[in-house]
């Protein structure tokens, strides 16, 4: 088992339209290195088919390297922006912890 398949099961789950944070998945799923771990499971594993575009930094900023994809991909699915690196979380953030209510 990949030590990083819990990082891969929540991203999976986030609802298109909706983002979440590297920190709120590192809370919930015990990730070496804490948020920068679930930043580095993503960076690895992009061939997976997974969402990753749907994770931001705590503060809603984008900070992928592939930040103007990742910014057409979120608006592609309406999730509403401040601006070309921002998310507004108010309006669209969601809970690893909806995964079990």
């Amino acid at each position: 088992m990949n030590k990083y398949s819990g990082v891969y099961q929540v991203v999976a789950a986030i609802p298109s339209g909706r983002v979440t944070t590297y920190g709120s998945i590192a809370r919930v799923i015990p990730v070496p290195r804490g948020a920068r771990g679930v930043g580095w499971a993503l960076a690895v594993n992009r061939e997976a088919g997974l969402p990753w575009w749907r994770v931001v930094a705590a503060n809603g900023h984008i900070t992928s390297p592939d930040a103007s994809l990742q910014y057409e991909l979120l608006c592609d699915e309406g999730v509403p922006m401040h601006n070309l690196r921002h998310v507004d979380l108010t309006a669209c953030f969601w809970s690893p912890t909806d995964m079990v209510r």
